[in-house]
């Protein structure tokens, strides 16, 4: 009987599973702005690949449990699936921010404007406001799974959801123009500076597409 209830009950809900796990991207996205404004400076930057590797070695241990429920589990208010989809998606945050970091110790770029230096980092700005929105979706997938999906709910995840897709649209505009910014200046940097600065400003676009993505997914759920 205590196995049966455990299929039907587990003793902590996915949904709060998914919260704890995006909770640990978050972490990593609030080191984003602060990874460019040290990198920027001339500082030493990979000792927060060694912090971020700590939140993925913690939220890896969230992911094993989420999967564990989800083999023993008989109901629950959306798929498996859509569960290992948005877990899929909060991974590969923090995986592509450790990525960021990686690469930003390969090259120190010393000839660059100070206007790319500001717009890269308002893109890293942007990219942790995507992470934030994320975290808030995820949360409120939480409540209208906890109010029996509450229209009243749903519709607040309908605004984060749009806020969400506002965010990317500027992260992804800003991308763009950092991008036309820098090879215009193919005849006065380094070459190589132009394509190393820009894979950054694509990394960091990408982290807010994974962002987005979770959210699609749990606009599918409550529709």
């Amino acid at each position: 009987m205590k196995r049966f209830i455990d299929r039907l009950f587990p003793d902590i809900s996915p949904t709060k599973l998914l919260s704890e796990h995006a909770e640990f991207c978050l972490k990593a996205g609030k080191l984003v702005p602060e990874i460019l404004d040290s990198y920027f400076a001339g500082k030493e930057i990979l000792d927060y690949s060694e912090k971020i590797d700590k939140f993925e070695s913690q939220a890896d241990e969230i992911k094993v449990r989420l999967r564990e429920i989800y083999t023993k589990l008989r109901w629950s208010y959306f798929d498996r699936i859509d569960a290992l989809q948005i877990i899929h998606n909060q991974d590969a945050i923090i995986d592509s921010v450790d990525d960021f970091v990686k690469v930003l110790t390969m090259n120190k770029v010393i000839d660059c404007s100070e206007e790319i230096k500001e717009k890269i980092k308002e893109l890293g700005n942007f990219v942790l406001d995507s992470i934030k929105l994320m975290k808030d979706s995820v949360d409120e997938l939480k409540i209208v799974v906890e109010s029996d999906f509450s229209p009243n709910e749903i519709s607040k995840e309908d605004n984060l959801t749009y806020s969400v897709e506002k965010d990317e649209s500027s992260t992804d505009t800003l991308g763009i123009n950092i991008g036309k910014l820098l090879y215009n200046l193919k005849n006065e940097m380094n070459p190589v500076d132009i394509i190393f600065l820009n894979n950054i400003v694509i990394l960091l676009m990408k982290i807010a597409d994974r962002a987005e993505n979770v959210v699609e997914r749990i606009r599918m759920i409550i529709r």
